[in-house]
């Protein structure tokens, strides 16, 4: 069972104006107040939705934070079934088990759903810190990398497109406006990630 799935973190890049922006800051207004002339550039579109499995860097600190919680999220889900199956015992069996054993059952069971919510919080709360302390420096790293790559390219305006259609702020886009691809590829070159050491063989023993 997987904790980490999908939309774990938003990537700030829905809008952003980098050149406009830049041009805006540094000239201000020009000469007789007239206001500053924004240059004209590419408006992209970027798909951030699969950052999580695409962008190397970002899907390795996933599997790292599910194999750290995976025995936690092991014992909650079984603490769950043992309940599911308890409750199940007592509906189908309750005239045959008698109501004194119904009842210690229902008390078991009670018992039970306040330690499975307890876990489940505490679960929720440690991952979620771990996840927020593990993800904030790839996330940095892809605004900054999203910075130089559309400065690079001639792109005023940056949008999530996952998010804007899902909002309904865009309605249709040309496909050839997506840069996730090649996005995703020169994130991947530029922060490259080492390969997990392969497990060595077992050795055989001789007779």
């Amino acid at each position: 069972m997987r904790l980490f799935k999908s939309a774990l973190t938003t990537i700030a890049l829905l809008a952003l104006s980098v050149a406009a922006s830049a041009q805006q800051t540094s000239t201000g207004a020009t000469q007789g107040g007239a206001p500053a002339v924004i240059p004209k550039g590419k408006i992209a579109v970027i798909n951030t939705d699969v950052f999580q499995e695409q962008i190397a860097e970002y899907k390795s600190k996933i599997d790292a934070l599910n194999r750290q919680f995976e025995p936690r999220v092991k014992e909650v889900q079984s603490l769950a079934d043992k309940i599911n199956a308890l409750e199940n015992t007592i509906k189908t069996q309750s005239q045959v088990l008698g109501a004194a054993k119904v009842a210690e059952m229902t008390e078991q069971v009670d018992s039970m759903k306040k330690e499975y919510q307890r876990k489940a919080e505490d679960l929720q709360a440690d991952a979620g810190r771990e996840r927020d302390k593990m993800l904030e420096p790839v996330s940095a790293k892809l605004s900054k990398f999203a910075d130089e790559y559309t400065k690079k390219r001639g792109i005023t305006l940056l949008i999530d497109i996952g998010n804007a259609l899902q909002s309904g702020t865009v309605v249709w886009f040309d496909s050839r406006m997506d840069i996730t691809k090649d996005f995703i590829s020169e994130y991947n070159k530029a922060n490259p990630v080492a390969a997990a050491p392969a497990t060595p063989p077992a050795s055989v023993q001789k007779p």
